[in-house]
């Protein structure tokens, strides 16, 4: 059972508040503010495999200063950037214009005409990486 919820959406919240440039002790102390309950538990978790244990085992879950900064770490390792906008232009297709007599067929004239004016209004185009 996981002893600390949502963890992703905590250490997002908890970033926002620290400036850019941070230290691990920053980031615990301004954790604990946020979410204190959160704390109480870790701390608890803690304390009760501390207890639990024989004399010789060994505590699987580390300190709870320690515990948060491994899952920071571990969020910052993974890939948590923002994903990059990249402007892309497409080529502009050019139409050919051709002659269609007026006379036999009207439609075909104006579909030539709305199709050279998207060509002409050929915009770029947005994509985003992933």
């Amino acid at each position: 059972m996981a002893v600390l919820h949502k963890k992703e959406e905590k250490i997002q919240a908890v970033l926002g508040r620290l400036p850019k440039k941070y230290t691990d002790e920053q980031f615990v102390e301004m954790f604990i503010k946020l979410y204190s309950k959160d704390w109480g538990k870790i701390k608890s978790a803690y304390i009760k495999q501390s207890q639990d244990k024989e004399p010789g085992a060994v505590i699987n879950m580390p300190k709870p200063e320690v515990y948060l900064r491994q899952i920071l770490s571990t969020y910052l390792q993974q890939d948590h950037a923002p994903k990059a906008v990249e402007m892309k232009e497409e080529p502009v297709i050019e139409v050919k214009k051709t002659k269609a007599p007026a006379k036999k067929n009207p439609e075909a004239a104006g579909q030539n005409q709305a199709v050279e004016k998207k060509a002409k209004t050929a915009v770029k185009k947005t994509t985003i990486k992933k």
